[in-house]
């Protein structure tokens, strides 16, 4: 990506706290994801399963660190905010700059035990303020299972606008660009 974005390496969103993964998250979030695997699976499997095939939990939260650092991906974890690392995986998000120049994708998921309270809501709102906040990204997208209605109603509220789905797709793509919202 062509963009030097600086996401903050802490977002408060209230009840929950946005974060960059660490390794010493790892057996929080083995736990999240265990008790939310059948919740997951169906839209989201590589959060489950992960997109590094034969990396560990740990090697795969170093990666997320590292990324950030880097510039690579922006990947946080999302805790109860009762501590820094005390604190309970309720799920996670992330900017990825895999769509293309000067735009980035947020995704998001929720712990099955932390649903229905805003949270994907409030941490995709909180990520698509902080890349339009950069003047290098023009455009953010959200993709979601086009059956995921939850997740549906996510970049509705928000205010993005849904692309035409190819006849092959099962993905529903949602767009906000800078235009969007100077214009609201």
């Amino acid at each position: 990506m062509d963009t030097e974005l600086s996401p903050p390496t802490t977002i408060d969103l209230g009840d929950a706290v946005l974060r960059p993964w660490t390794v010493a998250d790892a057996d929080r979030l083995r736990a999240a994801l265990a008790a939310s695997d059948a919740h997951l699976r169906a839209w989201t499997p590589w959060v489950v399963d992960g997109r590094v095939p034969g990396a560990t939990l740990e090697e795969r939260l170093a990666k997320h660190a590292d990324d950030f650092v880097t510039g690579v991906a922006w990947v946080y974890g999302m805790f109860s905010p009762d501590g820094s690392h005390g604190s309970e995986v309720v799920g996670g998000c992330g900017l990825y700059p895999r769509v293309g120049p000067r735009a980035v994708e947020v995704g998001y998921w929720v712990a099955v035990g932390h649903t229905r309270r805003g949270l994907a809501t409030r941490g995709a709102a909180a990520l698509t303020n902080v890349a339009l906040a950069d003047p290098r990204i023009d455009r953010v997208e959200i993709h979601c299972d086009y059956r995921n209605i939850a997740s549906a109603r996510i970049p509705e509220r928000l205010g993005y606008r849904l692309m035409p789905r190819g006849a092959d797709s099962n993905m529903l793509v949602w767009t906000l660009s800078r235009e969007d919202t100077s214009a609201s």
